[in-house]
């Protein structure tokens, strides 16, 4: 296995660990645990396991930012107004978090935890920058956008994490739902 085939399957690993068992039970025995690749390779291929956690946390922000990015053009649809083009956009959106399950919860779980802020926000930050910018023009000139998109977020993996631990529906109904609490709290800093 090439020493970038290893460092992926590492990674893959502890999304999935992550994911099914929670932060404080992803421990390096866990991670290698079916893989077939000795605990010590860990050490040769990240810094340390928090490097390990940091990097798969980095592969999730970057396919998310990646959706996100993929599906921007919505947004520019002037023929349609801003409460479809947003319906629209969050619709892709929640349908990746939620057809994601494995990589939903593990993003939540390090996203929230004390990893984020120590090792991950800064490239966070610098990943979703793109984002910010593009939205900027849809807001009145004192919205902060990066508090804004922040916001719709946190709102969005909230629920759908409660949709993965079976505390709400997986309905389009819900979408819905989701979807008036996200709008209702944003669209006053919309453009008129």
């Amino acid at each position: 296995m090439s020493p970038q085939d290893m460092r992926n399957v590492l990674i893959a690993r502890t999304i999935t660990v992550i994911a099914d068992e929670g932060l404080d039970k992803t421990t390096t025995k866990a991670i290698v645990t079916g893989t077939g690749i000795n605990e010590a390779y860990i050490y040769r291929q990240f810094d340390d396991k928090e490097d390990l956690l940091a990097k798969s946390f980095s592969k999730l922000d970057e396919e998310f930012v990646e959706k996100v990015i993929q599906h921007l053009p919505i947004m520019y649809i002037t023929a349609l107004d801003y409460e479809t083009r947003c319906r629209a956009f969050f619709t892709a959106i929640w349908n990746f978090l939620l057809k994601n399950r494995e990589k939903c919860l593990s993003y939540v779980r390090y996203y929230y935890s004390p990893y984020f802020p120590k090792n991950s926000f800064a490239e966070h930050h610098k990943r979703f920058l793109p984002v910010v910018e593009k939205f900027r023009d849809a807001f009145i000139d004192e919205a902060d956008v990066w508090m804004i998109l922040n916001h719709i977020l946190n709102v969005m993996l909230d629920f759908a994490v409660k949709v993965h631990y079976d505390q709400m529906p997986k309905e389009d109904n819900y979408s819905e739902h989701v979807f008036r609490v996200v709008f209702a709290s944003i669209k006053q800093y919309f453009k008129s």
